[in-house]
């Protein structure tokens, strides 16, 4: 079988030294979904009771190891989940990688679309805001 985007994705955050991901999964991640199944000898997958845990479980292993936390969740209600906990990471200054899914644009603004844009739920400034760099395992403000 031919490598998908998806494969690649996780290829790259594998080779930037992720070792677990914390998510839910659900449609609109479906194809993220089997990437990951096809990199269990590479990726944990370690499935959460809902969103919000999820990134619960990933602000906890960014603090307590010192490496990025990777959670993963679908979009719109289950994205708008993940914010609580973001934000406690955000606070405390621990890396966490939010991955949200989202559904073809011909879907968004249906009439029984619940979903929604998370680009401004999170308001980051030059303070607060820190970068990581894999190649060196460290982080820079």
């Amino acid at each position: 079988m031919a490598k998908t985007v998806s494969d690649y994705f996780w290829e790259r955050l594998s080779a930037w030294g992720v070792k677990r991901v914390f998510g839910y999964p659900g449609d609109s991640i479906n194809g993220l979904m089997g990437a990951l199944d096809r990199a269990h000898d590479r990726l944990e997958f370690v499935q959460a009771r809902h969103e919000e845990m999820a990134a619960f479980m990933a602000s906890g292993h960014a603090k307590f190891t010192g490496d990025i936390g990777v959670c993963l969740a679908t979009s719109g209600p289950g994205a708008i989940h993940l914010l609580n906990r973001l934000y406690d990471a955000q606070t405390d200054h621990q890396p966490v990688l939010a991955i949200v899914g989202q559904q073809a644009r011909t879907a968004l603004a249906g009439i029984t679309s619940k979903k929604s844009t998370l680009f401004r739920s999170l308001r980051t400034s030059p303070a607060n805001t820190r970068i990581w760099r894999p190649s060196r395992r460290r982080f820079a403000n």
